[in-house]
């Protein structure tokens, strides 16, 4: 019984192996079949024959994996140029690279050329002329500066000319790696001096920058914060000003309303005291001077200026008059 128990878990064990690592094992035979076909697929290397491919991977500038129709991937080195290397930072290899880039996706159909001279560098790269949309991209890159041109002194040298007058053109126009006086070197390619220097004067132009721009923001900073201190003193101006004026104001008020009740007591004792002048002057003139002539009755208990009524009136002076305890006339004084 146990012996049958355990031939039955052995089964069940190698079932479970089997089924666990079948699906692994037929993918990689897959996968050894198809990298074995890969190695198998040749290459016919006609001189002057286009051969149409698509792009598998953006290498550099001037270096680019392609597939073939049969399904090979090679990597191919454009023939007669050079671009900067990315890999070493050069100036423009990046823009280089992107041009080449842009050049390949955009176009509907890519082919490669090989010449008749060596078909393979001693890195075992495609020595091929790269075309878009009959474009030859070599050129193109030369022709805007970011390639220069390089003789092989062998037989591929079909496009040679056409490729160097599109050199000469961007170098008389000091366009992209023309622009660094001595970088690129018309059949040499690329001085490592140069771009040593180039990559410390770019550190010193960017040290520079940010210095300047330090500068310019200490600069706003101090301008804002004067800004700011003169704002602050004109408002500071501004309400010292209203305050002054204000007071100035009020101050001219209380002056203004003090003037007034002085010139109305000036005026009001100027009347009093031209009413007490006028009554003054009105009982100097209602008492009789001594001496005066004055007119009485024989029965009569004042004395007139003048015959103011009936009746028999007869002269005497004011002192007799006073002396008989004559009361002057109501209405003569």
């Amino acid at each position: 019984m146990k012996r049958k128990l355990g031939v039955q878990l052995g089964v069940t064990f190698a079932v479970l192996v089997s089924f666990l690592f079948a699906a692994p094992t037929q993918s990689y035979q897959v996968e050894a079949a198809k990298t074995k076909t890969e190695k198998k697929a040749t290459i016919k290397r006609t001189a002057n024959k286009k051969i149409t491919v698509k792009v598998k991977k953006y290498i550099d500038g001037d270096t680019t994996r392609f597939k073939l129709k049969n399904g090979k991937n090679v990597t191919a080195q454009y023939l007669l140029i050079e671009t900067p290397e990315i890999k070493k930072d050069y100036p423009y290899a990046q823009e280089a690279k992107d041009r080449s880039r842009e050049l390949l996706k955009n176009a509907k159909k890519i082919q490669i050329e090989y010449d008749k001279g060596s078909k393979r560098d001693k890195q075992k790269r495609e020595l091929v002329y790269v075309w878009a949309d009959g474009k030859l991209v070599q050129e193109t890159l030369a022709n805007e500066g970011l390639a220069v041109a390089q003789d092989t002194k062998g037989k591929n040298n079909k496009y040679l000319d056409q490729i160097q007058t599109a050199e000469k053109k961007a170098k008389e126009q000091k366009q992209n790696i023309w622009s660094i006086e001595n970088y690129a070197q018309a059949g040499k390619g690329y001085s490592q001096a140069v771009v040593d220097a180039h990559k410390k004067a770019l550190k010193e132009a960017e040290a520079a920058k940010k210095a300047e721009a330090e500068r310019l923001k200490k600069e706003q900073e101090a301008k804002a914060a004067e800004e700011k201190r003169a704002a602050e003193q004109a408002e500071a101006d501004r309400k010292a000003e209203e305050k002054r004026a204000a007071e100035q104001a009020e101050a001219a008020r209380k002056a203004e309303e003090a003037r007034i009740a002085q010139e109305a007591a000036a005026q009001q004792a100027a009347a009093a005291q031209a009413q007490a002048e006028a009554e003054a002057q009105q009982q100097t003139a209602a008492e009789p001077a001594q001496g005066q002539t004055v007119y009485v009755t024989p029965t009569g208990s004042k004395y007139h200026t003048h015959k103011c009524g009936n009746g028999t009136y007869t002269p005497a002076t004011l002192e007799e008059a006073q002396g008989r305890g004559l009361e002057p006339c109501s209405k003569c004084f």
